[in-house]
């Protein structure tokens, strides 16, 4: 798959359909993101030390799958390399407000190595994803 190939197809998803398909699972996580940092103290099955770091990575892995697939199916008219990387900027980004949404809750705390694991998360997933991407399958 040539990677200059614009990403963008007209299909029978358009306009309204494409939001409710691919958009609204991307805000319905994110509200379940901020719901979940709005908790003075949320759950915590894993009693270890930096067990946070696995609930970001899963959190965010699975927030940047919904992006990734929302942007290359209603957006990109970029390369599926240009699409993961706008999906993982637009994850950092939301990452980073919820770290400073954090600091404002009772019992929560924000941390850059925490918006870190975030970034990362996003750019496994994405990585994870080109390469399906690149051999023309489409999960």
């Amino acid at each position: 798959m040539n990677l200059d190939e614009p990403m963008f197809t007209p299909g029978p998803r358009t306009g309204f359909r494409q939001v409710v398909f691919y958009w609204l699972p991307v805000a319905i996580y994110i509200s379940a993101i901020f719901y979940v940092s709005s908790l003075s103290q949320p759950p915590d099955p894993l009693k270890f030390s930096g067990a946070d770091k696995f609930y970001h990575l899963g959190e965010y892995g699975v927030f940047a799958l919904l992006v990734g697939r929302a942007i290359r199916k209603s957006l990109s008219p970029y390369s599926t390399l240009g699409a993961a990387v706008m999906a993982v900027a637009l994850v950092m980004i939301v990452g980073a407000a919820d770290e400073y949404y954090q600091s404002f809750v009772p019992g929560r705390d924000s941390s850059v190595l925490d918006w870190a694991t975030d970034a990362g998360a996003a750019a496994l997933a994405q990585a994870v994803l080109w390469q399906f991407w690149k051999k023309g399958k489409r999960p």
